[in-house]
């Protein structure tokens, strides 16, 4: 072991205990609440999400894996994709392959400056959803996308109507512990496909739906 390397890893534990407490401080109070300024400040650290992790790595790969499976194939690839949610891109290097053309939005500029950065050939927007001029726009992507985004949004059921205006397809995902938020707002969907997956003792629902030519 080199001489640096006790320093290295107490610097690394200090990183992620303060990352651990700014999460915690700015998200008291967020869920269901359009707390888009508290959702900002988090972003004053990098990766304040810890979405480098094998937990999220893996969640991203599931959640892709799904969508292709659930709502590509038999093509290789869709024409459009919008994540909505889409922070700092972690995500969004996963949909990429699958379409033609990725577009994100997120509430948080400084997130969707860093989603330009990791992935300059996408299209990324920051602002509220509900409050885009194509937000009305019907079929204007092939899928759009909500992973891990609709508890944190004071009303669902018009997202979720969003979604399904601007998609020819929908897939979301949420932890299990919001199953008791989401669930009766997917209730109104015309969900077709639903699918569970796990990480150590963490456990996601997905759930998607089409939404027919329009």
């Amino acid at each position: 072991m080199s001489d640096g390397a006790p320093e290295t890893g107490i610097r690394q534990a200090l990183a992620a205990y303060f990352r651990r407490r700014w999460r915690r401080l700015n998200l008291r109070g967020v869920e269901r609440a359009d707390a888009h300024l508290r959702l900002e400040l988090l972003y004053r650290l990098n990766d304040p999400w810890n979405m480098a992790s094998d937990r999220e790595r893996y969640r991203f790969e599931e959640t892709s894996r799904i969508l292709h499976r659930a709502l590509v194939s038999p093509a290789e690839r869709v024409d459009s994709i919008l994540e909505i949610g889409c922070g700092e891109g972690h995500q969004s290097e996963h949909l990429a392959p699958l379409c033609r053309s990725l577009s994100g939005i997120d509430i948080s500029p400084t997130a969707v400056g860093r989603a330009r950065q990791r992935l300059p050939g996408a299209s990324f927007a920051s602002g509220d959803l509900l409050a885009q001029p194509w937000a009305a726009q019907r079929n204007r992507f092939d899928v759009v996308t909500a992973f891990e985004v609709l508890y944190y949004v004071k009303d669902m059921a018009r997202v979720l109507e969003t979604m399904s205006t601007l998609g020819r397809a929908c897939i979301v995902s949420y932890y299990e512990p919001s199953a008791p938020l989401v669930e009766p707002q997917l209730a109104a969907m015309p969900v077709e496909g639903r699918e569970r997956f796990r990480f150590e003792d963490v456990e996601w629902r997905v759930a998607w739906w089409r939404n027919g030519a329009g």
